[in-house]
């Protein structure tokens, strides 16, 4: 299978996986319990952490459907995974968070490396006419 083909697969995986971060988030941004979040947060925090899952889903899904992938979006949607994998880590082995949260969290750093490994692959790929990649 060619890169573009594994990271697309990857762009359309992380959808359904952001729109079940933007559940978890929503009912806080409303001043409500989450089900799924066993820590409280503030309404406008909830709120900021709830834009930013969804706008991430609108751009994967974006993404994964144009001719030419952006090679920046991927890195930018890559390091947003990875980042929040770490940041759940870390705030899970300080205790502030439940350790499940963090292993519930695996899966964006599964993809958010197959982002950068796919990033790595085309930069060292020579650009073709018919590439399906815009370079940086």
């Amino acid at each position: 299978m060619s890169p573009d083909r594994i990271v697309r697969a990857a762009l359309w995986v992380s959808v359904p996986i952001n729109a079940l971060g933007v559940l978890v988030f929503t009912p806080l941004a409303f001043g409500y319990a989450s089900p799924l979040l066993p820590v409280a947060a503030p309404r406008f925090f909830a709120a900021q952490i709830d834009f930013v899952i969804a706008l991430f889903l609108v751009v994967y899904a974006w993404l994964a459907v144009q001719p030419r992938l952006n090679r920046g979006l991927v890195v930018v949607g890559g390091a947003g995974k990875i980042g929040f994998f770490a940041l759940t880590a870390v705030y899970a082995v300080v205790g502030d968070l439940p350790m499940s949260m963090a292993v519930n969290a695996t899966p964006d750093l599964v993809l958010g490396g197959v982002f950068l490994w796919w990033a790595h692959a085309v930069r060292l790929a020579p650009f073709a006419a018919d590439s399906t990649t815009t370079p940086l």
